[in-house]
């Protein structure tokens, strides 16, 4: 950032100098992912089927016996996310406006804003992206997921359908009703609907209507009794998709180094540089427990 880039700062006459920036919002990463810290250049993640069910045993022969099944494994790769910004010294001197960021806590605001987007933008890409990847090679929402005991699942709502009292309770019912790796029955609660922005009202309908919002037959809300927290997430980059989370979150992100800040001049121009950093990982090995609906 030198004088010609910012040529309003050293002329007088200003009333102020304004940033594009409003007050920001809270972390959503932190909700809709696990977050773990690393000691490590990468993390592995492995999963197992347990046995099956006990088979007959005839009178005067042997039992059955069953083993574990090992499930695929899946690595967290550490990667590093960095940005500077180099200020002239010339510019530092010759500012006028106080709001011109040419001070360290100034530039850690500053580039603070842009980690957090960052890291934002990054876990995501577990709900966004096409090119994540599930422990089975399998895309992370996918109608048939491999289970390693033989046969498929699906946390996809097939077919896609908006959201709508009957779809949610459709994609309630089937994720709840996910068997596990042998097909035994377990235990999947939802505890989260996440939704974008253009879905709110929708969802805060469906959810807190005390009747049935959908039909004139006056019909009690059955949704309401799931006491789903709901999250409007402007971060969903798809106005039609619509996600549910079960309270044992299977997006796990890894945070090698957290964010950290560092300044340093240079001896023969006299600039300024400042730069933060941080590294990260967001993979998904057993998507059990996260399911989707794409919106018709």
């Amino acid at each position: 950032m030198n004088r010609s880039l910012f040529s309003k700062a050293i002329v007088p006459g200003l009333f102020s100098f304004m940033t594009s920036s409003f007050k920001e919002r809270q972390p959503y990463y932190s909700t809709i992912s696990t977050i773990k810290n690393s000691r490590r250049a990468y993390e592995e993640s492995a999963y197992y089927a347990g046995l099956g069910l006990l088979a007959e045993k005839p009178e005067g022969e042997g039992i059955t016996y069953d083993d574990f099944i090992q499930g695929p494994t899946k690595r967290w790769v550490h990667k590093t996310y960095a940005l500077g910004c180099r200020i002239t010294e010339e510019m530092i001197e010759d500012s006028l406006y106080p709001d011109i960021p040419t001070e360290m806590s100034d530039m850690t605001k500053e580039l603070g804003r842009s980690a957090r987007e960052t890291i934002e933008v990054l876990v995501h890409d577990l709900y966004n992206g096409t090119t994540k990847t599930a422990g089975d090679g399998n895309a992370i929402f996918y109608n048939t997921h491999t289970k390693l005991g033989g046969g498929t699942w699906s946390n996809l709502l097939t077919p896609a359908a908006d959201l709508a009292s009957s779809s949610l309770k459709q994609a309630l019912l089937n994720i709840e009703e996910t068997t596990d790796d042998r097909g035994k029955q377990q235990v999947i609660k939802p505890k989260i609907l996440l939704v974008p922005a253009e879905l709110e009202f929708t969802a805060k309908e469906l959810l807190n209507s005390t009747h049935t919002p959908e039909n004139a037959n006056n019909s009690i809300n059955s949704l309401q009794s799931r006491s789903l927290q709901l999250i409007i997430d402007p971060y969903l980059t798809d106005s039609n998709a619509w996600f549910l989370i079960a309270e044992k979150n299977p997006f796990i992100t890894f945070m090698r180094r957290k964010v950290k800040f560092a300044k340093d001049g240079e001896f023969e121009t006299g600039d300024s540089k400042f730069k933060t950093s941080f590294r990260l990982s967001c993979e998904c090995n057993n998507p059990m427990g996260v399911y989707k609906s794409a919106g018709a």
